[in-house]
Formats: structure tokens, C-alpha cells, sequence
């Protein structure tokens, strides 16, 4: 076994043996409305949360699809904590784009955690001697509560003006210290209540150049890996559609346990012997089993073409982004046949199908794996362009 596999086997056996402490504090996590610290200190014992980083600064230096799998393994305990280390474990991809010495500076605290959002919209940066000042409203700031570094994006202003570079605007990400920010309780919400997805206020906010960069396709100007090499928003995109994965797969494996036992009324019959839910099993396994294969062989691709260096096109991107989508549609499509298998017991908190439902259901509203990102995808198969960011 290579040393990468090795490292790589080490990940997942790690986050296996967190289940039962992520199964225990889920329910906390979910009352909080945020990650609970006994996680996020068992994250930080375990490493995962620096498992993109290079071995000389103490991560893993997992590939892209081996992340997927940690972040998966995750999600099959509890969605909104797969989606708290979906967000962590990737702030090294979104870093590798800041300079060298800033990504160093930031990442050579053990406990350094990036987190933020990359929506522009509303939000400004504005130039100035030696960086910008980022003004406006982070929303749904993932993980903003065991963060020590954000991450902000905002259209560039001169004089109080857009920049228009062939006719579209510039924008700039920017990543600053978690105080600089004013977190909001905003997360007031039905699934992934774990997460932590406040809004944080920015009000004029420093940040040196040296830790911004262009967005939304941004260049590394030091990194030479694949991963400076594939797209940021694919990276991202994979990565949340992992989550949807291990959330399916944890509504089945539910499901299971539940069928053993329960006997619907009218029959005599365990739910596992009745043809319906034996049929609503198949799908769901196969819906999932579908989605897997699908995103990973797409990541496949992804990370050869990251490897080659060669350039992604319109096509590419939409390749890319079709896998993500249509990864978590057939997630959730799992999870609904799931719901609709175990029948009113799927409504009680003591068991996680209700959770798994809630959970897969706001990962799929995600902006990178909504419905709308089909459209762009398909505008490109007929030879139009996008229209909107893939």
C-alpha cells in the first residue's frame, strides 16, 4: 500500500471512530443551532479538518475524491456534521488561491479553521493602500462558530463603482480573522440545523492583498498540484455532494433497522416482508449506489484533468457540475423513498429518518446543487453560453 493510501486508510478509520461521539452530540448540535464543541475538539484530535493540507505542515494530503469519502463516512453518522467538515477540510482548497506566505501564516495554527461564504451579492471591496475593505453581509457563514479565519467575497468598487470587465463585474474574496466579523442569529432553519450558517456582518474590514484573490476563478500563483489547477466552485461542489452521499446511505441503513421490528398496522407482516417497502428499498439502494458512482467517476475526471493541466472549458464545467446535481437530487430522491417506506414512524426524533430527511433536503437547496445549476448546464449542451456561473 502506498503511502498516500496509507494516509488516506487513516483518515477514514478516524472518522469511523467517531460515529458513536457524533451520534451522541448530534441532537445538541441541532438544540445549539451550531457544531458542538466536543466535535469539534474530537475534528481537531482526529486531524480531519486538515486533511487537504501537506504532510510538512501536519495534514493528510488527501487527493480531492478521498476527501469526498471522509466527508461521506461523516455524513452517514449526522448530515449537519459531514457538512461542518465539508466546509473545514476544504479551507486549505479556498486558501491555496491567497499568497503563499498568507495560506502559511494561516494554516500553521494546529487549530486553524477557515470558514465563510462566497456569495457576493451585497457585498463590496473596496481598494486601498496595501489590500481592500470588505463591507456588507456574509450569508449562511457555515461553520462560522468554530472558525478562526472567514472568508468574504464582494464586488471590487473604484470611486463607488463597479469594475466591468467585458461587461461583468469583478469580485474579490478576501480571508480575515473570525473578529474581525460581527456573527448574526440568523440560522433559524428546518434541516442542517447543526451547521451553524449565520450571517456575519463586515463593516469596513482590512484585509492585506496578500490574502485576497479574484472570484470566482481565481489562480494560484504559487500552488503547482491539481488542486490549484481544478476550478474552486467544483472542488467545493463535490465536496457538498459527499455530504447528500452519507446522508443517504444513513437513511438506509435506518430504514433496515427499522423494518426488522416494526409491523405496519392492518398486517402481520414485518415492514421488510411487504412488497412495497422491499420495492422503495431497491430504488433508494440503487438511487444512492447511482449517485456515488457517478460523483466519484466525475471527480475521477476532475482530478486527471487538474493533473494533465489541462484547461477547463464550458464542457468541462458542466460535466463537472451535472455529477454534483445530479448527486444530490438522486440523494434526496433516496431519502424520500426511505420516508415514505417506514411510513408515520418516519416523523418521530428518536429515529434519524426524520433528520436524514430535513438534512438532505437543505443540501440540496444549496446554491451549487439547487435545481437552477441544470439550466446552466443545459444551456451549455445546447452550445449557449451558461448565463450564470457552472
Amino acid at each position: 500500500m502506498s503511502e498516500s493510501n496509507d494516509r488516506f486508510a487513516e483518515c477514514i478509520e478516524r472518522a469511523r471512530a467517531l460515529g458513536p461521539l457524533i451520534v451522541e452530540y448530534a441532537a445538541e448540535s441541532e438544540r445549539l443551532g451550531q457544531l458542538s464543541t466536543k466535535v469539534v475538539d474530537a475534528f481537531h484530535e482526529a486531524g480531519l479538518f486538515r486533511v487537504l493540507l501537506p504532510t510538512r505542515m501536519g495534514g493528510f494530503n488527501l487527493t480531492m475524491a478521498q476527501q469526498c469519502e471522509v466527508i461521506e463516512e461523516i455524513a452517514r453518522f449526522d448530515g449537519a456534521t459531514g457538512w461542518n467538515l465539508a466546509i473545514g477540510s476544504g479551507g486549505p482548497a479556498v486558501g491555496n488561491f491567497i499568497a503563499r506566505e498568507a495560506f502559511e501564516n494561516i494554516f500553521a495554527d494546529p487549530r486553524a479553521l477557515a470558514a465563510g461564504s462566497l456569495n457576493p451579492a451585497g457585498n463590496s471591496a473596496v481598494a486601498c493602500e496595501g489590500g481592500y475593505r470588505f463591507t456588507g453581509k456574509m450569508t449562511y457563514a457555515s461553520g462560522s462558530a468554530q472558525a478562526t479565519w472567514l472568508a468574504a467575497s464582494g464586488v471590487e468598487l473604484v470611486n463607488g463603482a463597479p469594475q466591468i470587465v467585458n461587461g461583468v463585474p469583478k469580485f474579490r474574496t478576501g480571508i480575515f480573522p473570525v473578529k474581525s466579523g460581527k456573527i448574526l442569529n440568523t440560522w433559524s432553519v428546518s434541516g442542517l440545523r447543526g451547521t451553524g450558517s449565520n450571517d456575519v456582518l463586515l463593516e469596513n474590514v482590512f484585509v492585506p492583498e496578500s490574502y485576497t484573490f479574484e472570484f470566482p476563478n481565481p489562480k494560484s500563483s504559487w500552488q503547482t498540484g491539481p488542486m490549484a489547477k481544478i476550478p474552486l466552485m467544483v472542488q467545493l461542489g463535490a465536496s457538498l455532494a459527499a455530504v447528500a452521499l452519507g446522508i443517504g446511505r444513513h437513511a438506509i441503513d435506518a430504514l433496515k433497522e427499522l423494518a426488522v421490528s416494526k409491523v405496519p398496522v392492518g398486517t402481520m407482516a414485518s415492514l421488510r416482508e411487504r412488497p412495497i417497502a422491499q420495492l422503495q428499498m431497491g430504488e433508494a439502494e440503487g438511487s444512492i449506489r447511482a449517485a456515488r458512482s457517478y460523483l466519484h467517476s466525475s471527480i475521477a475526471e476532475v482530478w486527471k484533468r487538474g493533473e494533465a493541466g489541462e484547461p477547463f472549458d464550458l464542457d468541462a464545467l458542466a460535466s463537472a457540475r451535472l455529477a454534483s446535481v445530479t448527486a444530490g437530487k438522486l440523494a434526496a430522491r433516496a431519502v424520500d423513498l426511505v420516508y415514505d417506506a417506514a411510513g408515520i414512524s418516519a416523523m418521530h426524533t428518536a429515529l434519524p429518518i426524520e433528520r436524514c430527511w430535513r438534512d438532505v433536503h437543505a443540501v440540496a437547496q444549496h446554491v451549487t446543487m439547487n435545481t437552477a445549476r441544470y439550466e446552466a448546464a443545459g444551456r451549455i449542451l445546447f452550445g449557449l453560453p451558461p448565463g450564470q456561473f457552472v
